[in-house]
């Protein structure tokens, strides 16, 4: 095994840009590994323990780009390193098709601001030691902001967040993954059309599958405005949250408004709740991983996503889905057996759709842990079901998110799919700009491997999947469904309907409750 480490100096590209060039790099033939990542001290950090050393990394800095490769020879470095080049070219050149690029590149913030006066948000991506400065200097050229980076302190979140409610601006994040304003998607989003349902959500994922179910329930957005997953945390007290919200509520296109979050603070939740009653339009809510309370007046909390979906349409007039049951899906699933031999373990990409099947699995009696650091597979840990978000930090250090490398995900199904203990593993895809072009294939090939990999005596394994996506994606949510189907997997169009359909599977030899 061969490795090499390049260091290109000055060479600033936001983690969108790395991640695509390292999932670039490692599709080579013969390339073991790629980490592209810029010289902050963490990341430099990481590389030494991943076991890289050489003499380039002590001269690296944070404005630094650090491409460390592995390869079955040298031979194989120099072709990766060929390619790196023709990539960072076709970057420098603009080339937007081939390189993910921007259209235009200018040197500085202020030099963009310059050239495009009249633009009115900035989308902030650079590391997060640096992230709180340049989402500041993007407040004082009064634009609103969309801050993609994580690994912001908290304290500048509750500055940047003070700030743009004094002057009446937007800071989406940090740790924003999503939005949809004007039409336009920002971060990891979906194609959908243009209506009248106007979202807040403290949660990536969840703006997805919510944009998602109403397109597919012939309804579309307005607006969609994401706020950071810290943003109901009580320090924070929903700042870009109400201010969402408020902006919704005078915006004449939205007709309907739907929040989503994880685990508000108490406090907070409560607080928020007097503002949506206030609002006068009627407001759908979704807190992930709670138990909803009352509806009141026109504010209603929902059970699910799903749930909170079907409400904002009817809302608009959209006639109600048809009833769901789960147990006749769980039927179909398991054929002519009458259980599931084996444990139930869901790998997910989204920590949204994760707390959803979570909450879906314990609702259904079943003892399920979620792992808080990196799964153990040899031998599988725990006696009982699991389930992980794979987008979980200890995951990504270094390396691109699930939704647009799923090689750590691709691993972990072949590797927890061969376990004879497993008797159903549980998957969510998720589609759109920013994510895997062609996802499912690559998680057909996995489940197959782990199906060849089971011993002979193990029990067949059934696999559940969801599939957040539409027919606008450049993916085509359809295509990635047949795909998936014609590898014997089970496929239902979100992740409560995944869970509900494992959960029941598990639960008919469980017993319930048990």
């Amino acid at each position: 095994m061969s490795e090499r480490v390049l260091v290109y100096e000055g060479s600033y590209h936001d983690s969108a840009f790395l991640m695509r060039v390292a999932r670039d790099l490692e599709a080579l033939e013969g390339v073991d590994e790629a980490v592209v990542l810029m010289g902050t001290e963490m990341n430099l950090a990481l590389l030494a323990n991943a076991g890289f050393e050489d003499e380039a990394l002590t001269r690296a800095g944070p404005m630094d780009m650090v491409v460390a490769l592995r390869a079955a020879s040298a031979a194989r470095l120099d072709a990766a390193e060929q390619e790196l080049a023709r990539l960072l070219d076709a970057a420098l050149r603009g080339d937007a098709e081939s390189a993910g690029a921007a259209a235009a590149r200018y040197p500085s913030l202020a030099a963009a601001l310059e050239a495009q006066a009249e633009a009115n948000l900035v989308s902030v991506a650079v590391p997060g030691a640096y992230a709180g400065y340049v989402a500041s200097r993007a407040l004082d050229a009064g634009k609103h902001v969309f801050l993609f980076s994580n690994n912001v302190p908290l304290e500048e979140e509750i500055e940047l967040k003070r700030r743009g409610v004094a002057q009446g601006l937007l800071v989406m994040g940090p740790d924003c993954g999503t939005a949809m304003l004007a039409g336009v998607g920002l971060g990891f989003a979906n194609r959908v059309r243009r209506g009248r349902a106007g979202m807040v959500g403290a949660s990536g994922t969840g703006l997805q599958e919510l944009a998602c179910l109403l397109h597919a329930a012939g309804q579309g957005i307005s607006q969609a405005v994401g706020t950071g997953s810290r943003d109901l945390k009580t320090e924070l007290d929903a700042a870009m949250s109400e201010m969402g919200l408020r902006l919704l509520a005078g915006d004449a296109q939205t007709e309907v408004i739907v929040l989503v979050a994880k685990h508000p603070a108490p406090a907070v939740a409560e607080r928020v709740h007097g503002v949506l009653r206030g609002l006068g339009k009627p407001c759908v809510v979704r807190y992930l991983g709670c138990d909803p309370r009352p509806a009141d007046g026109e504010v209603f909390y929902a059970a699910s996503l799903d749930e909170a979906a079907a409400r904002a349409a009817a809302a608009l007039g959209s006639a109600p889905p048809p009833p769901f049951d789960a147990r006749a899906g769980a039927a179909g699933l398991l054929g002519e057996r009458a259980r599931i031999e084996g444990r139930l373990v869901g790998l997910f990409g989204g920590g949204s759709l994760a707390s959803e099947a979570e909450r879906v699995c314990e609702a259904a009696g079943l003892d399920v842990a979620c792992p808080d650091h990196p799964l153990q597979v040899e031998p599988l840990e725990g006696r009982g079901h699991l389930i992980v978000d794979t987008g979980e930090d200890f995951y990504t250090l270094g390396k691109p998110h699930p939704m647009v490398d799923q090689t750590v995900r691709c691993e972990l199904i072949e590797a927890v799919g061969a376990d004879r203990s497993v008797g159903l593993l549980l998957f969510d895809l998720v589609l759109g700009d920013g994510a895997h072009l062609d996802p499912a294939p690559e998680l057909a090939a996995a489940v197959a491997a782990a199906r060849e990999k089971r011993p002979g005596e193990a029990p067949p394994l059934c696999v559940v999947a969801s599939v957040s996506g539409t027919d606008l994606d450049p993916q085509d949510s359809e295509r990635q469904r047949r795909t998936l189907r014609e590898a014997v997997i089970h496929v239902e169009p979100s992740a409560w309907r995944a869970a509900s359909v494992a959960a029941a599977a598990c639960s008919a030899r469980e017993g319930s409750g048990s």
